[in-house]
């Protein structure tokens, strides 16, 4: 590993001036990658830049705009802030190149991210469904995947909240962090 590090916000754009450009997307960070260059920066990142760590690799599907995206959270393991990059594909043809070969603790979490957004990783060693079984229709994340028996297109389905109304067990938990303290008891004391 190198001692080379991020020091300015445009230095991943200099080196990859064709490749990478910032998320400028409202509300977005990070960096969107060209799927087709994925494995060359992320090697980079790893090699010259001191992100070693890959913490976690998950899709989006924006369905309107017809594309699903993986998004990976990468982390200097000597300290410093989180570097996230993206990859974008089209949603008919959804394929990223895979990045186990990179970061191998990425095997899991790609084969989640096939098995529920639906994105097929190029070169996965082991490219399977791991949360369903083989064989299952479609990839429940998907904005349009219907579950069977399907009601309505929208969440809480009617007939399941009669009265319209959705809510967790946990807003009306009165302990809230499911705490109930004694009765004088001072945490701070």
């Amino acid at each position: 590993m190198s001692e080379q590090f991020l020091t300015a916000e445009n230095t991943l754009e200099t080196r990859f001036p064709d490749a990478i450009a910032p998320d400028t997307r409202k509300g977005y960070q990070g960096y969107i990658v060209q799927a087709g260059k994925l494995v060359e920066v992320a090697t980079a990142l790893r090699d010259e830049f001191g992100y070693d760590y890959l913490s976690s690799v998950t899709g989006v599907d924006y369905q309107p705009e017809g594309k699903l995206e993986a998004v990976y959270h990468l982390y200097q393991s000597t300290g410093g802030s989180a570097l996230t990059l993206k990859a974008q594909t089209l949603r008919d043809n959804p394929l990223i190149p895979s990045l186990v070969g990179v970061f191998p603790g990425a095997d899991l979490q790609e084969r989640e991210a096939w098995d529920l957004i639906g994105i097929r990783f190029e070169n996965h060693p082991d490219l399977r469904r791991v949360l369903t079984w083989e064989g299952f229709h479609g990839h429940p994340l998907q904005k349009d995947w219907r579950e069977p028996y399907h009601e309505e297109d929208g969440k809480p389905f009617k007939s399941r909240w009669p009265e319209g109304q959705a809510y967790s067990i946990e807003d009306k938990n009165p302990f809230k962090a499911n705490v109930d303290y004694p009765a004088g008891f001072d945490p701070e004391g």
